[in-house]
């Protein structure tokens, strides 16, 4: 019998090389996918979000001096709501205005909505006077589709 062993030498370089390139083939092949999926994957995204993210305004006239209502929105959540440009001497006349700002700023975070906000009957009209214009700056933030619903079901209401 005269079988002759035959010995098959890998040398490690190559082989080093050979996984390498497969890893580098799967990671591309990968990558194409991921790049070329999302497309579908962010106009859901978009479909879905309530706000357009950003910074939103409104102002409110006392005393002939402007104060305004700074609301900060992400797509789908209210972040702060706070007053910028507050005066001193709006701060002196209307005391309860940074207070009440305050209570509904929380109350608007915890809820994401500026609907069942509570408040004390000595502050209602200073507080309603704030949440219009939290809504005011909230209406500006709203997607297109948003406020598309909002408009037909307004129309809606009015035919009935």
């Amino acid at each position: 019998m005269s079988s002759k062993t035959r010995i098959v030498v890998l040398h490690m370089k190559e082989v080093v090389y050979t996984a390498v390139f497969i890893v580098l083939a799967i990671v591309l092949i990968l990558l194409l996918v991921f790049m070329f999926g999302p497309v579908r994957r962010n106009q859901d995204a978009e479909e879905t979000s309530l706000y357009k993210a950003g910074v939103y305004t409104s102002s409110i006239q006392l005393e002939g001096q402007t104060l305004d209502v700074q609301v900060v929105v992400d797509e789908d959540h209210i972040n702060s709501v706070s007053l910028v440009n507050l005066d001193e001497t709006i701060a002196t006349m209307y005391p309860l205005l940074q207070e009440s700002m305050d209570t509904i700023s929380q109350q608007i975070y915890e809820e994401q909505s500026t609907e069942n906000i509570s408040y004390t009957v000595e502050n209602q009209y200073t507080t309603s006077v704030l949440l219009d214009a939290v809504e005011r700056a909230l209406d500006k933030a709203r997607t297109d589709e948003e406020e598309a619903g909002k408009e037909s079901d307004a129309d809606e209401t009015e035919k009935s």
